[in-house]
């Protein structure tokens, strides 16, 4: 069925930047509410998954293993699927991935609760969901360039990530009683209905003229060649949006390691338990939805390169600081300490991360949005892996306090190549 073309930019009150601007505007508050669903759907997915693989081997290594391999089929199809991405529509394809993966959940439950349930269906369910994931993203990156005046792009995008990052915080504060009251299978019952719930409120969003489809029928081989190329030939001649993904790419590979390394911190540096790791993590993901409601209220106000030099500098002080807190004699301050400078670590990514998606939204035309999406996420969502394997090799041959200063120089390297870029800097 074709989708109604109504144009959106009726449904948006103001144009202007602001949080009160982005609430008012009808299609954004459905889309968060959708994104706030799905999220939290999911972070109950991450645990239950991990719980079961648990349950099922013992192993730490197939739990971690099973995370790894989740992310290849976004990474490897992520290169491909912005071709079909900007031939469909974005908000239909939103809402099918969306049911799609609740089926996908739906069969995990149905497994488990029947007692067939192997390690080899998790690895192919989570293979299955990731190779969804590798479409719903960059159309969702797609869509709301379409929804918001440019004004609006950058507060929007940061105001999603933050209603996303609470929405995941407050699955993980939750799921472990949910599971221990509702089972695994009543878990993955609430996943599935989380999903169905953001799929129906997709529905009402009205979609805009340029949403409709742009071609019809099979796309042959060499005719999805000629636009995959075309997506690529556009990229290599935009000099700074290269650039922008560039150091998107980067933070990436520079926050990978703070993860790898979270565990080994607390253990061997602060000497704590795993109770100090959750206080990390809060405090990160604290740091982040801070960094997005801000970004939200004035971010249309403040130049990109301004942002990004600040949040590279922040994050480069919070990870050269990291080797201090466990020098305080008092484990209580330390861990305070700690989890103050993985909270200017959160603000930071969002301080880079934001200015850098807001600017891959609009400054790509909306036909190609959704191949230099797809590109976007699989460098930086590549990133992560290949961050996390260097940290861990010089984690084998040095101590960690030198390495986290280490890594605070090659933090600061952005902060000199945006300073030295004067476009970059004066980005707006």
């Amino acid at each position: 069925m074709q989708d109604t073309a109504i144009p959106t930019l009726t449904t948006a009150p103001s144009k202007k930047g602001g949080l009160k601007s982005l609430w008012n505007h009808r299609s954004f508050r459905q889309i968060l509410i959708s994104r706030v669903l799905s999220n939290f759907g999911d972070s109950v997915d991450v645990i239950a998954y991990s719980w079961l693989v648990y349950l099922l081997t013992g192993s730490k290594l197939l739990m971690g293993t099973l995370f790894a391999v989740g992310t290849l089929p976004t990474i490897v199809l992520g290169v491909f699927a912005g071709v079909w991405v900007d031939r469909w529509s974005k908000k239909r394809t939103a809402i099918v991935s969306a049911v799609i993966r609740g089926a996908i959940v739906a069969g995990t439950a149905l497994l488990y609760i029947s007692g067939t349930i192997e390690v080899w269906h998790l690895f192919v369910l989570s293979m299955l969901l990731s190779s969804v994931a590798a479409f719903s993203n960059p159309a969702m990156m797609s869509w709301l360039p379409q929804l918001l005046s440019k004004e609006q792009i950058m507060p929007g995008n940061s105001l999603m990530a933050s209603a996303a990052q609470t929405a995941r915080l407050g699955g993980f504060a939750l799921s472990g009683a949910l599971i221990a009251w509702v089972g695994l299978g009543g878990a993955f019952g609430l996943n599935v209905l989380m999903l169905l719930l953001s799929a129906w409120v997709l529905l009402v969003v009205p979609s805009p003229r340029s949403d409709q489809e742009k071609a019809s029928g099979n796309l042959s081989a060499s005719r999805f060649g000629q636009e995959l190329l075309s997506g690529f030939s556009y990229l290599i001649h935009q000099k700074m949006l290269l650039l922008i993904i560039g150091l998107a790419t980067f933070l990436n590979f520079a926050v990978s390691p703070i993860e790898a390394l979270e565990a080994a911190y607390v253990g061997e540096l602060l000497e704590q338990g795993p109770s100090a790791l959750s206080a990390l993590s809060i405090g990160m993901a604290v740091g982040m939805i801070i960094g997005g409601l801000i970004l939200g209220q004035i971010g249309s106000s403040v130049r990109k390169g301004t942002l990004m030099i600040a949040g590279f500098v922040i994050m480069g002080i919070s990870i050269g600081l990291m080797p201090l807190p466990p020098l305080i004699q008092s484990p209580q301050i330390a861990l305070i300490f700690a989890a103050g400078l993985y909270l200017l670590l959160g603000l930071s990514i969002n301080l880079i991360a934001s200015p850098a998606t807001a600017y891959v939204m609009e400054e790509t035309p909306p036909q190609l949005l959704g191949r230099v999406a797809s590109l976007f996420n699989t460098l930086c969502l590549a990133a992560f892996p290949i961050g996390s394997a260097l940290s861990g090799a010089l984690a084998e041959q040095i101590q960690l306090s030198p390495l986290y200063l280490i890594m605070c120089g090659l933090v600061l390297i952005p902060t000199v190549v945006i300073v030295m870029t004067p476009k970059l800097r004066t980005l707006k």
